[in-house]
């Protein structure tokens, strides 16, 4: 096992249950007539037995009739047996009885799950917002599969294990009060003595618990591990058919699934220790209890009828009691989990401070003196960088990788915040503005394609208003209006996750027309046009061109044929700018940029 669970193992689970109980609080009335219901199925359990020791005593033992006397005195006893109930009260009693219970029952569980189910959707909604909003860097070691599974399976599964516990603390432990208090009404004595194997039960679940715990954090962090080794084989399924990898990731899968099924085995066998030692226990305390009675009965006359009663209603105890042996290992096994899926609610959210919105932003940009450096890193990624891009102005960046370019695209975005420096936007810093007013103010193009599983037209217009004719300008300027006619259902026609319907090509095109959509005062092109055949990258630019003077485009490109016509280039190195002017005049300085146009030539 782990350090980490062996540490998460020292932690109590007491503030994870405080934590989760807040999900659900706002629905405490349906837990409370829940409660309430059950209680109501918990005050008829005593009536089983005594209607069983009524049924017995009364019912097979009734009183003679009075004699009848002669004339002269004499006294001729009635043969006839009176009794105290008709036998067809019994049917409408029992009948009765059981109909009231199964209400009361449906009622107590339907308003518990209801309890539950509002108490899922509350929490996965919360851990939902912690990924909208945590800080970038969070996500250069969370794994997607993690996070899926943290926010859409942990919560179910969580609350599904303590609705059952608590459906058997309601059912069994209300009936098994109940029961008690019966116990101390028609015989106190033996009933004390049924409490002897209470500190022997105690010592067992604590004992069972603690290895519950245990082995439940590892089986947690196991599943997980094996989780995101599934998520990298469908994620990354060309790369292991390409690297011929399948037996490499056969057996990757293998260790994780070996460590699976080690865990969840030990976490069952410590689960399954429970009941059998409850039981032994239990079992001690109800021998010693019935040897009693019977020899109370036998000494002072019991009648058959109480006699019945008694063990009836401690045997439907010692029923109830078994269930409730093992309630406390479903409870310990979805805290473990819930600890490790509400502790996502820990993630750091994205820092944003800043309080005021522009409106009718030009696009002027500048990067005064900025440097930045990742964590871990042994070198800065920008260093004192001097930049300013001109409002209405195409501004290329050049550099071969590493040289800070994607650095810069991060900064303005605000997913990185500078170690030193300032960066202004219309001669605002953009540490003033807040972060959704920020970014409303680019459309970003990234060389990593992201599209969603939905529509055409819902992937162009994400986060907006639908407009068809804006649609179709949008499609036609990333040449790709032909396509989407000739789709099945049109602009309806979903493309797979990811745009896995499409091709590379058609991807981009997708993402660059999402961008044109936006029409944002700022687009930022990262190798927008990289996978794309050389047709429709020129029918990009020419529709890009056409908003020359009227946006700020912003394009970082290695193929330099595509940015020839920018208004100025910036050539970077080791995150400062060592080149700046247009095509032409950095290639009669005969410097970087006149090197690289060489290279690719």
């Amino acid at each position: 096992m782990t350090d980490q669970a062996s540490a998460k193992d020292n932690d109590s689970l007491a503030p994870t249950a405080s934590r989760l109980w807040r999900f659900m609080k706002p629905h405490r009335w349906g837990l409370l007539l829940s409660v309430i219901s059950f209680v109501l199925v918990a005050l008829t359990e005593p009536l089983i037995p005594q209607l069983l020791g009524f049924a017995l005593g009364e019912g097979f033992q009734g009183k003679s009739a009075a004699a009848t006397t002669l004339p002269g005195g004499a006294a001729v006893p009635d043969m006839h047996v009176q009794y105290s109930f008709p036998i067809w009260m019994v049917p409408i009693v029992l009948i009765g009885l059981f109909a009231l219970r199964g209400l009361f029952s449906f009622c107590g569980q339907y308003m518990l799950n209801w309890t539950i189910s509002r108490t899922v959707m509350d929490l996965r909604a919360a851990l939902l917002q912690v990924l909208l909003r945590a800080d970038a860097r969070v996500y250069t070691s969370l794994q997607p599969a993690t996070a899926v599974t943290k926010v859409v399976n942990d919560p179910q599964h969580v609350v599904t294990l303590i609705a059952g516990a608590l459906v058997t603390i309601l059912r069994d432990g209300l009936p098994a009060l109940a029961l008690m208090g019966y116990l101390f009404f028609i015989n106190w004595k033996l009933t004390l003595l049924s409490l002897i194997t209470v500190p022997g039960l105690a010592f067992v679940v604590r004992k069972v618990n603690k290895r519950v715990r245990r082995m439940g954090t590892w089986a947690y962090d196991a599943q997980l591990r094996l989780v995101s080794v599934v998520e990298d084989v469908t994620r990354a399924w060309r790369v292991v058919r390409s690297f011929d990898a399948a037996d490499y990731e056969t057996r990757r899968f293998a260790d994780r699934a070996r460590e699976v099924q080690r865990s969840s085995l030990k976490t069952a066998a410590s689960n399954a220790m429970a009941q059998p030692l409850s039981q032994l226990m239990a079992s001690i305390g109800i021998s010693v209890i019935v040897s009693l009675a019977l020899y109370q009965s036998r000494v002072n006359g019991t009648g058959v009828g109480d006699f019945a009663a008694f063990v009836a209603a401690l045997l439907l105890m010692s029923s109830r009691l078994r269930h409730l042996s093992d309630v406390m290992q479903p409870i310990t096994n979805a805290l473990v989990v819930a600890r490790g899926c509400i502790g996502l609610l820990d993630t750091p959210a994205e820092p944003d401070t800043g309080t005021r919105e522009l409106t009718d932003v030009r696009g002027d940009i500048a990067l005064e003196q900025v440097t930045l450096r990742y964590p871990g890193a042994n070198r800065d990624a920008l260093a004192a960088l001097q930049l300013h891009i001109p409002a209405g102005k195409t501004t290329a960046l050049v550099g071969s990788s590493g040289a800070g370019k994607s650095s810069v695209v991060n900064l303005l975005l605000g997913f990185e915040r500078p170690d030193s420096g300032r960066i202004l936007l219309d001669g605002v810093s953009i540490d003033e503005l807040t972060k959704a007013n920020l970014r409303r103010q680019f459309a970003v193009v990234s060389q990593d394609i992201v599209l969603f599983d939905a529509s055409v037209a819902d992937n162009i217009a994400y986060g907006q208003t639908r407009d068809d004719a804006k649609l179709e300008q949008a499609l036609r300027a990333a040449a790709l209006w032909d396509f989407a006619q000739g789709l099945p259902e049109g602009l309806d026609t979903t493309v797979g996750a990811n745009g896995s319907k499409l091709s590379g090509g058609q991807r981009q095109r997708l993402a660059i027309a999402r961008a044109l959509y936006k029409d944002a005062p700022v687009w930022i092109f990262d190798e927008a046009t990289s996978a794309l055949d050389t047709e429709s990258e020129r029918a990009v630019q020419q529709a890009l061109e056409q908003w020359q003077g009227r946006k700020t485009l912003i394009v970082i490109a290695h193929r330099l044929s595509t940015i020839r016509r920018a208004d100025c280039i910036q050539v970077m190195a080791d995150g400062q700018v060592v080149e700046s002017g247009d095509h032409d005049e950095l290639v009669a300085k005969g410097g970087v940029y006149a090197g690289m146009v060489k290279v690719q030539h």
